[in-house]
């Protein structure tokens, strides 16, 4: 990675802390997080996933409570809550929300089935398998 490069991630990540400081909805690139920005997004995603497994009475089926642990569930409630934010925006559609629960009915069905792939319960966290 040259200077320019490095200057130029950096100068866009300070850029989206401002943005996140500022309260305003933005997409969440994981892959290109340091790891104390990705740590704080996981947080922050965190306590809008505690309060929808409450709110649709999600079980540990489709959400297991080591969904931070699984970037695949990550990436997913990532989406999901990108576009929960989009719908209650001011200027967004009075269907926003209709959509949204459209989109929440296929992502639960997508978590549920890798859920069910990494075989975690209630109480048990199954790593990720290492790479070869």
């Amino acid at each position: 990675m040259t200077t320019e490069d490095r200057f130029l991630e950096s100068l866009r990540q300070e850029l989206d802390r401002e943005q996140r400081s500022l309260g305003e909805p933005y997409v969440v690139c994981w892959r290109d997080l340091d790891p104390a920005v990705a740590a704080e997004e996981v947080e922050r995603l965190a306590s809008w996933v505690d309060w929808i497994v409450q709110r649709y009475r999600i079980d540990h089926k489709s959400i297991p409570p080591c969904w931070a642990e699984h970037g695949a569930l990550v990436e997913e409630l990532s989406a999901l809550h990108i576009l929960w934010t989009a719908c209650y925006l001011e200027d967004a559609s009075p269907s926003d929300a209709v959509g949204f629960h459209r989109e929440l009915d296929s992502a639960l069905r997508r978590l549920r089935e890798w859920s069910s792939r990494r075989g975690c319960t209630r109480t048990e966290h199954r790593p990720e398998p290492k790479d070869c």
